[in-house]
C-alpha cells in the first residue's frame, strides 16, 4: 500500500486490526507481516464482502473461480465452480470472541477477526480470541473451507450438485431421494455420505461446526449493519437471514421473500428465494443460501450412544468418515465413537436430553466465551449455555430440539413449515442415522 493510501486509512474501532480507507471500505488487515489484502480474509462485519473470501490455496483439479470471484462488489465474490457445475463458497478461517461483558465486548456481542489478524494462536488467546473449530480437520489447521452455496440436488449425470433453482434431494423415497444418484445411496440419513461422494472422494456432508460458523458470521454481520446496503435481510427487529419457512413458500417474518415450488408440498427450489440476497448468510449475492428453512440439513460432528453426547475430534478428517455403525471409520456405532469422538458426558450446556424444543437466545450470555474446553466446543457446535435459551429476536427464536437418541444424526436449519423455529442456528437432535424424512437433505463441503 502506498504512503498516500496509508495516510487516508484509519484503524477500525470494530476490532482494532482492520484498516479502512477514507470511504470506509476495508483495505486490508494488520497481520504479523504487515498489511494483508482484505480480499484474502473474512472481511469486516457490516461491510461489503464480509463472510466470504478468496481461497489462497491451489484448487483441486476441475475447480475454478467464477467470473468476479476476487471482486468484493461481485455477486460471484468468493464463489467457485467444481467440474460438475456445483457452486461452492469459500469461507476463510477466523478467530472469534463471544462477549460476556467483562472481556471487552458486551454480553452477546461477538468479535470476528480473520486468521491472519494475529501472529499466532497464542497471540489470539492472549486477546481472548480462539480459532473456530470449523477450521480444524484431520489434525491440521485449515485456511478455510468450501461449502455448497445451495442445498444438494441431483444432476442428470447422477451427481449430488449445488445448483440454483433445483429441487433439493431428501432422505425419503417420496421426495427426490438420495437413491436416484449414482450408486443408489441409501434412502436414509446416512445415505447422505454416499450421496456427497458422488461428487468425489474429498467431498463430505457439511459439519455442524461449519453451520455454526456461518450462523455466527450472520449474527456478527447483522449486529454491525445499520441498513440493508450490505445486508439485504437487515431489519431493526427481524435481523437474520430469511428463508422458506411459513408453509406457503415465503418467510414467516418477511413475506416479501418468496420461493418457487419444487412441486412437493411447500418445499422450494433451492436458491429460488427472491430477493435472493435476503436468503444468504451475509445478505449479499455472494453468500451461502437457504440456511434458514426449506429443508433440514444433515450435519456431522456430534452424536450420541443414547446416554452421552460425543463430539468429533479435531484430529479426524471428516471426508474419511464412513456411513456405517460397525467400523472404526464410521461416523456412528461404538467402534466409530471410540476411534473418532470425545465423550462429553450426559449434558453439554443447554443439552440435557429433555426431549423438548428450547429456543435460542437470552438477555444473559447465550454462548460461553472460553477459548478451549467444553465452552469452546459447545460454542463451535452452536450449542448455547444452560442459561442461553428462552428465545430472543436477536437469535430469531430459532429452535433447539434437545434429545439424545442412539446414533444421533444432527440436523440444521429447519424446514419450509417451521416458522420462527427455523433459522441459521436451528438444531434438531431427535433423529438417528437410520431415519428418513421428506424434509431432510444436505449440502456438501470440502477441505483442502
Amino acid at each position: 500500500m502506498s504512503k498516500g493510501n496509508w495516510a487516508e486509512a484509519q484503524v477500525s474501532t470494530i476490532d482494532g486490526r482492520v484498516v479502512l480507507g477514507a470511504d470506509g471500505m476495508p483495505l486490508g488487515f494488520l497481520g504479523p507481516d504487515g498489511l494483508l489484502p482484505a480480499v484474502y480474509g473474512i472481511g469486516v462485519p457490516g461491510r461489503l464482502g464480509f463472510g466470504v473470501g478468496v481461497c489462497p490455496e491451489v484448487l483441486p483439479n476441475g475447480m475454478v473461480g467464477m467470473y468476479g470471484y476476487t471482486d468484493p462488489t461481485s455477486e460471484n465474490y468468493g464463489n467457485y465452480l467444481t467440474a460438475d457445475g456445483s457452486v461452492m463458497v469459500w469461507i476463510p478461517a477466523f478467530y472469534d470472541l463471544w462477549g460476556n461483558g467483562a472481556n471487552g465486548l458486551p454480553v452477546n456481542g461477538v468479535g470476528i477477526i480473520g486468521a491472519n489478524g494475529f501472529a499466532s494462536e497464542a497471540a489470539a488467546a492472549a486477546a481472548g480470541y480462539a480459532l473456530h473449530r470449523a477450521f480444524w480437520d484431520g489434525g491440521r489447521r485449515k485456511s478455510g473451507f468450501f461449502i455448497d452455496k445451495y442445498q444438494c440436488s441431483a444432476s442428470p449425470q447422477g451427481i449430488a450438485v449445488s445448483m440454483k433453482n433445483e429441487p433439493p434431494l431428501s432422505s425419503s423415497a417420496a421426495h427426490n431421494p438420495f437413491s436416484i444418484l449414482n450408486g443408489s445411496p441409501a434412502t436414509a440419513h446416512h445415505g447422505s455420505f454416499a450421496a456427497a461422494k458422488t461428487r468425489g472422494p474429498r467431498f463430505s456432508v457439511a459439519s455442524r461446526f461449519q453451520f455454526a460458523a456461518l450462523a455466527e458470521l450472520a449474527y456478527a454481520h447483522g449486529a454491525q449493519s445499520t441498513n440493508a446496503t450490505f445486508c439485504a435481510w437487515y431489519d431493526a427487529v427481524n435481523n437474520w437471514p430469511k428463508g422458506n419457512t411459513n408453509n406457503a413458500l415465503r418467510d414467516s417474518a418477511d413475506t416479501s421473500v418468496i420461493y418457487a415450488s419444487d412441486g412437493y408440498l411447500n418445499c422450494g427450489l433451492t436458491g429460488s428465494g427472491v430477493p435472493f440476497a435476503k436468503t444468504t448468510h451475509n445478505g449479499q449475492g455472494c453468500g451461502v443460501a437457504d440456511l434458514n428453512g426449506n429443508m433440514w440439513e444433515i450435519c456431522v460432528g456430534l452424536t450420541s450412544n443414547g446416554t452421552d453426547y460425543f463430539v468429533l475430534r479435531p484430529s479426524v478428517a471428516i471426508a474419511d468418515l464412513t456411513s456405517g455403525s460397525t467400523l472404526a471409520t464410521d461416523a456412528w456405532g461404538a467402534s466409530g465413537r471410540a476411534a473418532n469422538y470425545d465423550n462429553l458426558g450426559p449434558s453439554l450446556g443447554a443439552l440435557t436430553a429433555s426431549v423438548t424444543t428450547k429456543l435460542f437466545g437470552n438477555a444473559a450470555a447465550v454462548f460461553g466465551s472460553g477459548g478451549s474446553g467444553a465452552e469452546w466446543t459447545a460454542r463451535c457446535l452452536g450449542i448455547p449455555l444452560a442459561g442461553g435459551v428462552g428465545g430472543t429476536n436477536a437469535f430469531g427464536n430459532d429452535g433447539l430440539y434437545d434429545s439424545r437418541p442412539s446414533d444421533m444424526c444432527p440436523l440444521s436449519g429447519g424446514t419450509w413449515l417451521h416458522g420462527s423455529n427455523a433459522g441459521v442456528w436451528a438444531l434438531n437432535l431427535g433423529h438417528s442415522r437410520s431415519g428418513s424424512s421428506d424434509s431432510v437433505g444436505f449440502r456438501a463441503a470440502l477441505y483442502l
